[in-house]
């Protein structure tokens, strides 16, 4: 009797949950060798089996098989336009969000309830004080935000993922070298890119890096996220993504007190 084989289920929501814990998105050989990592000891004799051509385990074919379902069904990026990295759609985004809630259900439902703790709620204060203050900031063009964001068609330059709001698209203006003190990057379309609001926080915190020829990398695991995405009418200054790249690499050679 052959060994029973992991459903296609169960391994679209393996894969869901990878890329969805790893910003959305991910090199196919990576997704996979994190997927083995991750869920290796639940497959089964079958799983590990090879297929007919002897050139891949069919649990890692049958993945590949089930990344085209979910591109028809609108959950991913389409390969000709991913360059080889599978990402999440805003649809694929709201499906990983339904596996990571029930996923959190589970584990919560499992735990010893003597281990639970909850915190105390803050008061709080029902009429807040009200204080004056002068600020000065800086004044940024609104026409390159605009234009770059334009351009681009509200598409993340790193991720592929255009965000759909009852308002119409969204996507953030990002500057690669920030404007205030003590960066004073210019406010140019070269030092500007068109990012989701989670590539954006993620890259200004230094979180990614890109290399002069647009390869992106997930600094926290080294892995690649593939290449940013150009149009014509913009191109991203090199010069401006040595400092950003500089400038977080000095952040994290400080020491920890």
């Amino acid at each position: 009797m052959a060994a029973e084989l992991t459903s296609q289920q169960v391994l679209r929501e393996w894969l869901f949950t990878i890329l969805g814990e790893r910003g959305g998105s991910m090199p196919a050989a990576r997704a996979l060798t994190e997927m083995e990592r991750r869920y290796g000891e639940l497959l089964s004799d079958g799983d590990w089996s090879l297929t007919k051509r002897g050139d891949e385990s069919k649990w890692w074919n049958r993945t590949r098989f089930e990344r085209k379902n979910m591109e028809r069904a609108k959950l991913l990026v389409p390969a000709s336009q991913s360059r080889g990295v599978w990402t999440l759609t805003e649809a694929g985004w709201g499906e990983y969000r339904k596996i990571a809630d029930i996923a959190l259900i589970v584990e919560r439902a499992e735990e010893p309830k003597a281990s639970i703790r909850l915190p105390g709620q803050p008061v709080g204060q029902k009429f807040p004080a009200r204080a004056e203050e002068m600020t000065q900031r800086v004044i940024r063009s609104t026409a390159v935000a605009e234009y770059i964001k334009r351009i681009h068609g509200h598409i993340c330059q790193i991720c592929g993922i255009r965000l759909i709001t009852p308002k119409g698209a969204y996507a953030e203006a990002a500057h690669i070298q920030a404007l205030g003190r003590p960066h004073t990057g210019p406010d140019v379309a070269a030092n500007v890119l068109c990012l989701c609001p989670n590539h954006h926080v993620l890259f200004d915190f230094g979180a990614l890096a890109i290399s002069d020829d647009l390869s992106v990398t997930d600094q926290s695991s080294g892995f690649s996220l593939g290449y940013l995405r150009e149009v014509p009418g913009h191109e991203v200054g090199r010069e401006y993504l040595a400092y950003h790249r500089s400038h977080h690499a000095r952040v994290r050679d400080v020491p920890e007190v």
